[in-house]
């Protein structure tokens, strides 16, 4: 994740000022002595520097955070008091309504059920018509069992 903040050390030295400005502390101030200008800049650069580096190793930790937060999401989803499993997202339920998220949820199931129910009504279907012929072929064989004993006497 890029940090949110490109290296702005550019305001931090004269060359980013314009030709008409000057330092406030500059080393010809003579209310302050130079020694103590070079070294409150300095020491300004470099508290900038190491709050630079700390907030880059925080993206980067907050990063690796959100990415272990979904891996646990989608390992461990909640399961609510049926029993019933759901994986709401922190970013679903922040930005979103969770009775919406959990509409959206029950409209996907009950698709499923009407879904499977249709398939079921069909295989049921085609069990009757196995059933019929099987009982078809069975009435055949005892015909044709009749016929052949009849033949042998």
């Amino acid at each position: 994740m890029e940090s949110m903040f490109e290296d702005d050390i550019s305001i931090l030295t004269q060359e980013a000022l314009g030709p008409s400005e000057v330092w406030l502390d500059a080393p010809g101030d003579p209310s302050l002595g130079g020694d103590m200008c070079s070294a409150s800049h300095f020491a300004l650069i470099t508290a900038y520097g190491d709050i630079k580096e700390r907030l880059g190793g925080l993206e980067r930790e907050n990063a690796t955070l959100r990415r272990r937060l979904k891996v646990y999401e989608i390992k461990y989803p909640l399961i609510n008091d049926f029993g019933e499993e759901h994986s709401f997202s922190l970013y679903e339920i922040k930005d979103g309504s969770l009775l919406e998220v959990e509409k959206v949820s029950l409209q996907q199931r009950l698709n499923q059920f009407q879904h499977e129910l249709q398939k079921n009504k069909e295989q049921e279907e085609q069990l009757g018509e196995m059933i019929q012929a099987y009982e078809k072929l069975c009435v055949e064989k005892s015909d044709l069992e009749t016929e052949l004993g009849e033949m042998g006497q």
